[in-house]
This record gives structure tokens, C-alpha cells and sequence, in this order.
């Protein structure tokens, strides 16, 4: 008859003959993942167990235990299930990375293991003979101190225990003061052998090999004192005068279910009637019966009987020694047995006794050892951390030297526990850095941070990086300005007098406030100057405006005519690209302007003059009547906003109707052209190198055509050159020249215009640029070889940082701050109109925020100064750390034009 399975806890009501006495036998350890945690093969002749069933634990106490009522035999078969199993941890384990409760899986391991530890617990309680079971055939040394931790806790609880059991009427009193029928017999099952073992041919004996586990297994639980003389005072015993070990030599192929169940069904497949077939699968239920290939002398049923039937005939007597006092040995029956076991069931699963709760502890191993080791290397991290720190510090020198706190807290911490105090460590030098060594950090718009100690105040740079965060205690820490600690040596507006200037935190300190402190010590603030588009408030409540990432058709786009106010032109100064570029910018990406090969709708300046390759630095200035009418047209623009301002600079994408609060540019008279000798040089300006202090000479030829009683105004050009400029006369070298001479389409006249695009690096050198990829350098005699043409061509973008030239362990970056032009002694109007992008697409082209071109008068020295900072709404744009191609930051060109000087209407 088949045995009564059932689980624990068990009704005794569901049992038949619950009088008889009964020997319980118990079954744990570890199992392979295939055989999905059942360890009963051994037993499999008896049970009859199922291996197709999915193993099922309980969530609270991740075990089970299972039993078999075998009534012939009179004997209880337990088997535990539990996470000692290979099935069931990978299943445990998976769902722990799923819901990932803690960071270790160490630190749940621990409360898994007390979870098993006390279901072994009810079985050294209730058992008689307990077998272990294992896959290999070496002892797991692993249960040494699972066992020692167990016998530790069952002293403990003992008596609490024994009060428990006292509840049960018909319970033995010897039985409730030693809390447990008998001191359980434990036997050793190995599942497989060395193949020697399995081989019969070979001659070796099996014995040897399971005397030999003997002898090892009992000196390692003496020496722990896990086994001890007196039985009733250990965990377990074990047997003195029999085999207590047992490795099973058969194949190990009955173990896989898969292997197992594909060889039965090759077997049913070669019987030949169907009826046979039938009856062959209908015998082959899922209650599988694993064979035993051992021979009938060796078996484990065998080997386990004798310990069965010692039990019934006298008992278990493991006590050794000359006085040894006979060992209580108990077979309760079945009613008994069910009592008893749902008593020591429920209370050590679901026991909250202080004694109980140590178990706990004593298996949290790993834990323990790891917090020991990180309390100890915690405290050196933290002086590796402390060690030489300066007064204040920024954020990224407390992250380099927490990296290297942590460096060393990670060469000897160890466990499931450095996580946990990694975070520590932390949060130590966390507090560390922020109990009153904080610095600043706010960035200045140079990308300098703020070296003074955390305060308020001062004006935020916003510099391109991580600003400082706000704490909570803000309040309380002093106010002062910001200071990085950084000076840097730049030249005033008209570049006479060069100054040190700290590093700026604000735009209006970079672009505006220190240009014009050092306008009154040069005196510069006295000289005639142009003035830039700003701010006119028209109440006291006016604001910043509000804006918004949207972009804008470009308020400064004047694309309806050619001409505009004076028959301003763009210069072609190379191909055939005589367009608008200096009055329309192509888009905020900053693209080239296009040319007359990729653009056909660009207008003209004549639709009857077309220059050829030798005509290529002519400036033709058609002249016609509706020219003035237009310009009035165009005057009437939008009025910008009298309540609120720009709060960055002017650019492209720039609100329409919105003026900043001051201007970033400045645009001076030096005096007269004399001012500037060809031979000599630049004589009046400071810090600029000797080698590169010229201009470049730029010659020019004007077409005049269709005009029209404004002879006046031009030279009188006669046949044979007679006029009232000489182009030889002794001023030649000061550019008050004009030559002229008849042409197909009117009268040319060229005029001389010197040009110098001027760099500032951060020391204060100065110098002059002959091409967009060369600085000007002059001979010994001061001859200058170049010629402005590179530098003014409407097709060539000046780069807005390069390499300067001084010797320097690391080459510094100079910025362009200066646009030097000495106009010519000529009726005629040179114009600027400057746009800059200060990196790559998209960001936005920077404008001086005028309608139009800017006429520079004749016969003058002028110096445009261009902004030291480029910021918009997002931030400033910072200055490479090493030179960068053209595209990062450009003056776009298109830059200079030539217009003619309009007579005044007489009245």
C-alpha cells in the first residue's frame, strides 16, 4: 500500500491506525537543480514519491516539510525542502533581484539560513534518525558551524520549550524535560561515488571508501564538540558500533527526470502491440519509481532498516564512556507524534522568544565579519581623506579626495556591509567639506569659480558650469562679492593704456563698467565716439523681460532694397558676391552669407555693370533718386520697448522691440588719420608686439555711375590726369589719397583705407592679423608685404581666438577685441557693421543692435572694441583652453562697406 503523505502541520484525524507506534525518520541537505529538491531517492522503493512535481515553500518560513505515513512499516518519513536546495534558491534568489529589498544578497542570505536552521530544528526535535543527504561523495564542511549554531540555540530554549510540551496531557514527563523523544541518530547519504567505485570489474571496495567518511566525519564533529560522550547533551549522535555512512554506488541517470522519463519512453516505443504499449504507459504513473541499480545484498533500504529496527527493539544507547548514565529513548504513537510536532512547529517557525531571535546572529557570519572590517578601515579612510585639505576647497578637490578616501576604503573593506558604509564614508566627507571649508564655486564668465568662502551675494556668473546648491541655513552666511582670484591685463577702448582687470562675474562688469573705469584714466571718455542702441526707461518700474526659447525673424534684417540711407554697400572684395550680408544675418546658425552662384535672387549694385576678375576689388555705387525716399521708409521701425530691457546681450534670435540696459561695444575716434604713419607704426598703442604693429593697407576702386550733379563732391579728373589729388603727393603714406581715371561705365577713383583686426590675450599681448590663419609680422625696416584684401574679403570669416604668438611654456589664447580703420581723405563714407558667432551652430550671431552699417568719417582714426564676454539668455560662451578651428568662434564677414557722402540739400 502506498504511504499517507500529508505536511506539517498535521491533524491526526486524517491518519488510520493512530495507535500504533511509529519511528520517525527525517531527510535533509542539498540537492542538484534537476532533481528540483527532492532528496528521497533513496527512499523511492518506499515512497513512491513523484519527482514531476514543482516544489512548492512557503513564503513566511521558505521551507516545507513534507511526510509519509508508512502504516506496514510502522514508520514517518519527513523530508525537508528548503533553500538549501538548488531549485529552490535560484527561484528565491530570482525573485530577490526582481523586488531588490536590500543591495547584498548576503544580507538576505543570512535571514534565509535562520529560516532553515529552525525547520531543522523541529526535525532534531521529533526525529529518531535523521539522514543527510548529499550530492558529491566529500562532506560539506559548511554544516559545522550551521550545527554548532543550532545546538547553541537549543540550550537556550530548552526550557522555554519544555512549557510548550507541558500543555500536552498525555506526553511523558521525561519526554517534556528533555524536550525531545530521543537524541536523534544522524546517517550520511552520498549520492554518487568516484567512478572507480562504480565499475565492478575494478576490485575496489565501496567499504573502504565510506570507513574512511567515518572516520573524518566523527573527528571533525568531535573536535567542535558537536558529538560529544553523553548524547542527551549533544545535537545529534552518532552511532559508536555501526555504519553511519552510506555512498551510493549506482549511475547517477535515475537522478535526471528528463533523462529518466526520455529512456522510459524508448523503452514503450519497441513493444509492438498496442495493447502492451498501453498497459506499459498505464504502469509508468507520475509516481515514478526510480531504480536501484545496486544488488539486493547492498542496498540503502537495507542499510537504514537495521537502524529501524534497533530503534523498535531497544532504542538508540550512543553514549560512550565508563560511567555513562543509559540515554532516554521514547516511540510515541501517532496521536502522539501530531500533537508533539504541531507544538515544536509553530514554535520554532513562528517563535519570537529572545533566545530563539539569537539564531539569527550566530548564522549572520558574513554580515558580522564585514561590519567588523569596515568600522575598522572607516576611520582610516577618513584621515586619507582629511589629510593635508586647505582652508576652503571646491566641490571638484573634495570629490578628488573622497575618490581617494574611497580608494583606500575599497582596498580593505569587505562584505555584504560595504555599501553600507561606503555611503558613510560619504557622507562623513560630506559633512567634513561643508562644516565651514566650502568654497564658493560660483563661476565667473570666464569659467573661473569664486575662491572666497560659501556666502550670499555678489553677482552670479553663471559661467558654464555646476553653481554652488542652496542649503537651508543660507541665511546665515556672510555677504561679500565674489572673487576667483584671477586678473587678467586688457586695454582700454582705444587701446592707449592697458590696465589689470579682475575676473568678471557679470556681464555689465565684463563688457561695460571696466571699459569705462579705464576710459577715464586714459581719457578716451573725452574723444568723439558713436553710441550704441540702449535701454531708455520711460518709468521707474521697468524689468527685465521674460524670455522664452522661441525663435524670431531678425529685428536688424533689412532686406527690402540694396541700398538704404546713403547708398551703403557691401564691399566685394573676391568673387562676384555683391549682396546685403552686412545688414541681413543668414539665420542664427551662423551660415556663410551666399553668393552669386548659390544665390540668384541677391540684388545688384548696377544690372549693367559686371566685374570682371580684374575689376575684383571694385566698389560701384549707383546712384538714384527714390534712394532717399526709401531710406525715410525704412526709419519708421518699430520703437523699441521703454518698460523692459534685454537682460543679456543683443543677438539674431533676440526679442524684436527689446534693447539692453548698456552696450557691450565701443566704437571711438582717435583723431585724425595722421595719427597713423605707415613707416612708423603704431606708436600710440600699448602692449602691442613690434613685429606685428601695422595696419594693412587696403586699396579700394569706387565706380561712380549715373551721377548726377554731385561733381562737386568728387575730384575734377581731367585727360591726362591733372586733379586736385596727387596720387604721389607726400601724404601718400598717411592713405589722404585718391587716384582716379575714366571707364566704360563712369569714373573709378581708388582710395586707400588702412585696416588692423586685433587680438588680446589674456597677459595683456597685443597683435595684428594679416589673414584669417596668419598673424602679421613686418620686415626689420617695417615694411609690410600683406594687404588688408584677406582680412576685409566678404567671403572670409575672421576666427574669433587664436594662438597668440608670445612664448609661453603653453600657448595662450587671444581673443579679437579691436577693429582698427583709418579712413581716406576721400568723399566717401567707410562703414562697419560687425556680427559675431562665439561658437558653433546654432548659436546665435552677436549685433551691435544699429539699423544699419555705421559710417565712419573721413580722414579719421577709428577703433571698434568688441565685447570681452558673449552671452545670451543660456549662459556666456567660454573661450577655448586650446586653439580651435575657425567655426567655434568667428567675426562673420561681410563686415566693411564703402557709401557715398550725399550732398546737403540746400533749402
Amino acid at each position: 500500500m502506498r504511504p499517507q503523505k500529508f505536511r506539517l502541520p498535521c491533524s491526526a484525524g486524517s491518519f488510520v491506525h493512530t495507535d500504533k507506534k511509529v519511528v520517525i525518520v527525517s531527510v535533509f541537505g542539498k540537492s542538484q537543480y534537476s532533481a528540483k529538491g527532492c532528496k528521497t531517492n533513496m527512499l523511492s522503493s518506499i515512497l513512491q514519491v513523484s519527482l514531476l512535481d514543482e516544489p512548492e515553500v512557503e513564503e513566511e518560513s521558505f521551507c516545507e516539510i513534507e511526510g509519509y505515513y508508512d502504516s506496514k512499516d510502522r514508520t514517518i518519513y519527513l523530508h525537508l525542502r528548503g533553500l538549501l536546495d538548488t531549485h529552490t534558491l535560484l527561484t528565491k534568489y530570482d525573485k530577490f533581484l526582481e523586488k531588490q529589498d536590500c543591495k547584498d544578497f548576503l544580507s538576505v542570505w543570512a535571514h534565509m539560513r535562520d529560516k532553515y536552521a529552525r525547520a531543522l530544528l523541529v526535525l532534531f526535535h521529533i526525529s529518531h534518525v535523521i539522514i543527510l543527504t548529499h550530492p558529491t561523495h566529500t562532506f560539506d564542511y559548511s554544516y559545522i558551524h550551521l550545527f554548532r549554531a543550532m545546538d547553541m540555540v537549543r540550550q537556550k530554549v530548552s526550557p522555554q520549550l519544555s512549557d510548550v510540551l507541558s500543555s500536552i496531557y498525555s506526553l511523558p514527563k521525561d519526554w517534556v524535560s528533555n524536550v525531545r523523544p530521543c537524541s536523534p541518530r544522524v546517517l550520511f547519504y552520498f549520492e554518487t561515488c568516484p567512478t572507480v567505485f562504480q565499475d565492478p570489474a575494478s576490485g575496489a571496495n565501496i567499504k573502504k571508501l565510506e570507513h574512511s567518511l567515518e572516520d573524518q566525519i566523527y573527528q571533525v564533529l568531535r573536535k567542535n564538540r558537536i558529538v560529544t560522550n553523553i548524547s542527551s547533551n549533544s545535537l545529534f549522535a552518532i552511532p559508536a558500533n555501526q555504519e553511519f555512512v552510506y555512498v551510493h554506488t549506482g549511475t547517477t541517470e535515475s537522478r535526471d527526470i528528463l533523462g529518466y522519463m526520455a529512456k522510459k519512453l524508448i523503452q514503450s516505443c519497441k513493444v509492438s502491440s498496442g495493447g502492451s504499449t498501453s498497459r506499459s504507459l498505464a504502469s509508468q504513473d507520475s509516481n515514478i519509481q526510480i531504480e536501484d541499480t545496486e544488488t539486493e545484498t547492498r542496498s540503502f533500504r537495507s542499510f537504514l532498516q537495521q537502524h529501524i529496527n534497533l530503534a523498535f527493539a531497544r532504542g538508540f544507547d550512543d553514549n560512550v564512556g565508563r560511567h555513562s548514565v543509559p540515554a532516554y529513548f521514547e516511540i510515541p504513537n501517532v496521536t502522539i507524534f501530531c500533537e508533539v510536532a504541531n507544538k515544536v512547529y509553530d514554535y520554532f517557525i513562528h517563535g519570537t522568544d529572545k533566545e530563539l531571535l539569537t539564531l539569527h546572529s550566530l548564522l549572520d557570519t558574513d554580515v558580522k565579519f564585514s561590519k567588523s572590517r569596515c568600522s575598522k578601515v572607516l576611520p582610516r579612510a577618513l584621515q586619507a581623506y582629511q589629510e593635508n585639505l586647505p582652508q576652503h576647497y571646491t566641490r571638484a578637490y573634495h570629490e578628488t579626495k573622497l575618490a581617494h578616501a574611497m580608494g583606500v576604503f575599497e582596498m580593505h573593506a569587505r562584505g555584504p556591509l560595504f555599501e553600507e558604509f561606503n555611503e558613510k564614508l560619504q557622507a562623513e566627507c560630506e559633512k567634513h567639506w561643508r562644516s565651514g571649508r566650502q568654497m564658493c564655486e560660483v563661476l565667473s564668465l570666464t569659467g573661473n569659480p569664486c575662491t572666497n568662502p560659501i556666502h550670499r551675494g555678489g553677482s552670479e556668473g553663471a559661467g558654464g558650469g555646476e553653481q554652488t546648491e542652496q542649503r537651508e541655513n543660507d541665511n546665515d552666511l556672510p555677504i561679500r562679492e565674489h572673487c576667483s582670484g584671477v586678473r587678467y591685463i586688457c586695454a582700454c577702448n582705444c587701446g592707449r593704456c592697458q590696465g589689470s582687470r579682475e575676473d568678471p562675474f557679470s556681464l555689465r562688469q565684463a563688457n561695460y563698467d571696466y571699459f569705462q573705469m579705464l576710459a577715464k584714466q586714459c581719457g578716451c571718455a573725452q574723444l568723439e565716439n558713436i553710441q550704441f542702441p540702449v535701454f531708455q526707461p520711460s518709468t521707474h518700474n521697468y524689468r527685465p523681460a521674460q524670455l522664452f526659447s522661441t525663435k524670431r525673424e531678425d529685428s536688424f534684417t533689412h532686406a527690402e532694397s540694396p541700398t538704404s540711407e546713403g547708398n551703403t554697400q557691401a564691399c566685394s572684395l573676391g568673387v562676384n558676391t555683391l549682396n546685403d550680408d552686412i545688414r541681413t544675418p543668414y539665420g542664427s546658425g551662423g551660415q556663410s552669407p551666399p553668393t552669386s552662384e548659390t544665390n540668384e535672387d541677391v540684388p545688384k549694385l548696377s544690372s549693367k555693370t559686371s566685374l570682371t576678375p580684374n575689376e575684383a576689388h571694385k566698389v560701384v555705387i549707383e546712384v538714384s533718386d527714390s534712394d532717399a525716399e526709401n531710406a525715410k521708409e525704412k526709419s519708421l521701425v518699430r520703437q523699441p520697448s521703454t518698460t523692459e530691457y534685454l537682460p543679456g546681450m543683443l543677438h539674431t534670435e533676440s526679442p524684436a522691440g527689446l534693447l539692453p540696459q548698456f552696450s557691450s561695444w565701443s566704437l571711438v575716434c582717435l583723431g585724425p588719420s595722421s595719427l597713423y604713419s605707415h613707416n612708423l607704426g603704431l606708436q600710440h598703442q600699448a602692449g602691442v608686439l613690434a613685429t606685428s604693429a601695422f595696419l594693412l593697407p587696403w586699396d579700394v576702386t569706387v565706380r561712380l555711375e549715373h551721377q548726377k550733379e554731385r561733381g562737386s563732391l568728387w575730384p575734377t579728373i581731367g585727360d591726362h590726369g591733372t586733379h586736385n589729388y596727387c596720387p604721389r603727393g607726400k601724404n601718400f603714406q598717411n592713405m589722404n589719397t585718391i587716384r582716379g581715371r575714366k571707364s566704360k561705365g563712369g569714373k573709378e577713383f581708388v582710395v586707400k583705407i588702412f585696416v588692423g583686426v586685433e587680438y588680446e590675450c589674456p597677459r595683456g599681448h597685443r597683435f595684428m592679423a594679416s589673414a584669417p590663419d596668419k598673424v602679421l609680422k613686418a620686415t626689420g625696416n617695417g615694411i609690410v608685404k600683406d594687404s588688408g584684401n584677406k582680412v576685409t574679403s566678404s567671403t572670409a570669416d575672421m576666427p574669433l581666438y587664436f594662438p597668440c604668438p608670445c612664448r609661453q611654456t603653453k600657448p595662450l589664447i587671444a581673443q579679437l577685441m579691436r577693429i582698427h580703420v583709418v579712413t581716406p581723405k576721400a568723399p566717401v563714407h567707410v562703414t562697419v557693421n560687425p556680427r559675431v558667432q562665439p561658437g558653433p551652430p546654432p548659436c546665435p550671431i552677436f549685433v551691435t543692435g544699429c539699423d544699419e552699417p555705421i559710417k565712419l568719417s573721413q580722414s579719421a582714426y577709428w577703433v571698434l572694441r568688441l565685447p570681452y564676454v558673449y552671452m545670451d539668455e543660456k549662459g556666456p560662451y567660454l573661450a577655448p583652453k586650446e586653439p580651435v578651428p575657425t567655426s567655434h568662434g568667428r567675426l562673420l564677414a561681410g563686415m566693411y562697406g564703402i557709401s557715398e557722402v550725399l550732398p546737403e540739400k540746400k533749402i
